[in-house]
């Protein structure tokens, strides 16, 4: 039978961890940031395979796609956004964390915590490349698998706002008929 608990972290427990994450990224390792990635995404690997609860799985997973994020050529992540991502990898990549991943039922708590931590930090990150990766599959398998770019999700990106103007432009029009008042008072 499964126990349940639920953990109520302080914003003073939550600068914490962000201070041990901003630590590990200023150490590095000496790694570079494609080093850093890559030792994200064998720690990712690691731990899954270590990992029976599903909520360290799913946050395992959003993990996962941050490196795919960094790989991801058509994505072409602007430099500020791509530091804050490997900053978040930085923890993940260290094998050496708070509480040793063997002890038995709490080794992964710190990572659960700096993985949610990193997740909640990163999300509009990832939330805007799950919306580009989801147009690039949609779109892929539309054109019968011809490959499709950041370019070509730019331009749907772009007809899109161009239709929503028109709509409004001819609600607008709709709605008051093409006419409209200027009212000043001095």
């Amino acid at each position: 039978m499964p126990l349940d608990i639920t953990l109520e972290i302080s914003d003073a427990d939550l600068d914490y961890f962000r201070s041990v994450m901003h630590r590990m990224h200023a150490r590095g390792n000496g790694r570079s940031a494609q080093q850093t990635a890559e030792a994200a995404a064998r720690e990712v690997g690691r731990l899954r395979s270590t990992a029976h609860s599903p909520f360290i799985l799913r946050r395992l997973d959003r993990v996962g796609r941050l490196v795919a994020m960094l790989d991801d050529p058509e994505w072409q992540l602007p430099e500020p956004e791509r530091r804050r991502v490997l900053e978040g990898l930085a923890y993940v990549a260290d094998v050496h964390d708070l509480v040793p991943d063997d002890v038995p039922a709490l080794g992964l708590l710190d990572d659960a915590i700096m993985l949610e931590l990193v997740l909640r930090e990163l999300q509009h990150e990832l939330d805007a490349y799950d919306d580009f990766d989801a147009y690039r599959a949609a779109e892929t398998a539309r054109r019968a698998g011809r490959t499709v770019s950041r370019a070509d999700w730019l331009d749907a990106q772009r007809e899109a706002l161009h239709a929503r103007m028109r709509d409004r432009r001819e609600r607008d029009l709709a709605r008051h008929g093409g006419s409209f008042e200027i009212i000043t008072r001095f």
